[in-house]
């Protein structure tokens, strides 16, 4: 056989079952072994109840860990999570790894040190992500404080820049016929227990159901909520619930098939990523890479990782039609309808990169706004944030200007900030894309005085005919002096 399976209790260290009967204490660290596979399957499902933002999404989810080797420090592993649409009626005729039915697929190769913390190389963003569906699932490992745990005891993770992350060892349970520690970690903003109107909250909750002989979560359920500013119902919440589903210890030839198909699709992904940029001009290039993605195909036999080298082999022949995105996308979000030409814009408040601090949009009531979203890394930014700086300039105290990124890469943003002399505001649109229907870039969104959306623009034309276009609809709406007692022209 290719593979053999590698029961769950083969590594049971004897002391550990009767630490869990008598309620004890135990030695908790990540067991893992070169070869060693780790298949989890669940779901995601996230709904929107807010105001005008309501929403429902569901979808099935894989994670796929490969353990590629054990270093003194840890272990170096590949982690593959595929997502697809969940349908409406629960039966799943479409396999998950089918191609046609994936809607993301993400590899990344990662290192677990002694204590179960994940770390990546510095562009591999690993937080959870607060809107959206886990585009790269890694729950299966906990931060452990090392040491022995016992019942009660707490614990805290640092995450990023997010509050820290506190878990507590809440008891023991039978989990698929296992013996498991259930753990409960808990973050939070800090205004989520004392709500605020000039800012959103949100609290994530995850229960680990964790096998002391693996050092791994057999069960890993999640809920995230979100409250708008002022509020304290949740206006949003994501629910993910997955579990192991096998491990599995391979043979050799099965493990190093599998470790050379990962290295080729990171070869493969990496060689992509400079072409993205200019794809027009790197024709030739993306027509090698293509050449050698199909030799690869056809001469080397498939593996469970196969979805990541299709991914790329799309996105390269989407290049050469110039139709790809900047940058993969590595969270799922909801897009939304939206509010509509006609109708008031939902209020927000977003995080100001070049300001510090928060901006609220119902602040800008008395002018017209003018919301640029755009990618930092599209080709048309440049562009598009130019046009936005004068218009800044050519009305000033007349109009409100916002570039919104779609990206939270501040590090860029304050760049692009300074090198392009821009004066307005630039916005995180995170979690404000959604209510105003954005699924794609640049888009601009003109709005009245009164907060009423007066037109939308996708795209940029080369001739000039988008900024002429919003130019002409903005002066319908601008006052005729700044003072406030004007109303808006038609």
């Amino acid at each position: 056989m290719a593979t053999t399976l590698y029961l769950l209790g083969c590594l049971l260290i004897p002391c550990q079952p009767k630490a869990l009967a008598r309620g004890g204490d135990w030695l908790l660290v990540p067991r893992l072994q070169r070869s060693q596979e780790l298949v989890y399957r669940g779901t995601f499902r996230e709904e929107g109840r807010g105001g005008r933002v309501q929403f429902s999404r569901s979808y099935r989810l894989e994670t796929r860990i490969l353990v590629l080797d054990t270093p003194p420090n840890g272990a170096d592993v590949a982690v593959l999570t595929l997502l697809k649409h969940r349908s409406s009626g629960g039966a799943e005729a479409t396999p998950l790894s089918s191609e046609a039915a994936l809607v993301s697929v993400r590899l990344e190769r990662l290192h677990v040190d002694l204590q179960g913390k994940i770390t990546a190389e510095a562009n591999v963003p690993l937080l959870v992500p607060l809107d959206g569906a886990p585009t790269l699932e890694c729950g299966a490992f906990v931060a452990l404080p090392g040491g022995r745990i016992s019942i009660g005891q707490e614990w805290t993770a640092l995450e990023g820049d997010r509050p820290p992350l506190t878990w507590r060892a809440t008891g023991a349970e039978i989990v698929a016929g296992n013996q498991c520690i259930k753990l409960i970690g808990e973050q939070k903003s800090d205004d989520w227990d004392r709500p605020r109107g000039d800012r959103s909250a949100w609290r994530r909750q995850e229960t680990v159901w964790l096998a002391p002989h693996l050092g791994l979560a057999t069960r890993l359920e999640r809920e995230i909520l979100q409250r708008e500013p002022a509020q304290r119902e949740a206006a949003q919440q994501g629910l993910l619930h997955l579990e192991l589903d096998s491990s599995f210890l391979l043979s050799g030839s099965a493990g190093d098939s599998r470790r050379q198909e990962i290295t080729q699709a990171l070869a493969f992904r990496d060689s992509l990523a400079p072409l993205l940029k200019q794809p027009a001009r790197y024709g030739p290039h993306l027509a090698a890479l293509l050449r050698r993605i199909e030799q690869y195909l056809e001469n080397q036999p498939e593996t469970p990782y196969r979805p990541a080298i299709l991914q790329v082999k799309r996105r390269a022949e989407a290049a050469q039609r110039g139709e790809t995105p900047p940058e993969p996308v590595t969270d799922i979000r909801p897009i939304l309808t939206g509010a509509a030409i006609g109708q008031r814009a939902p209020d927000f408040i977003a995080t100001n990169f070049t300001g510090g601090g928060s901006t609220q949009l119902r602040r800008w009531m008395g002018k017209p706004v003018v919301l640029v979203f755009y990618h930092p890394d599209s080709q048309t930014t440049p562009t598009v944030l130019r046009f936005a700086q004068q218009l800044w300039a050519k009305y000033p105290q007349r109009l409100y200007v916002a570039g919104m990124s779609i990206s939270d890469k501040a590090d860029l943003i304050r760049r692009q900030q300074a090198e392009l002399g821009l004066t307005f505001p630039l916005l995180s649109a995170g979690g404000v894309r959604g209510s105003f229907g954005v699924a794609s870039t640049p888009k601009i969104i003109l709005l009245d005085s009164h907060n009423i959306i007066r037109g939308e623009y996708l795209g940029w034309a080369s001739g000039g005919e988008t900024a002429r276009e919003v130019e002409e609809e903005l002066r319908r709406w601008l006052p005729l002096s700044v003072s406030p007692q004007l109303q808006p022209q038609r």
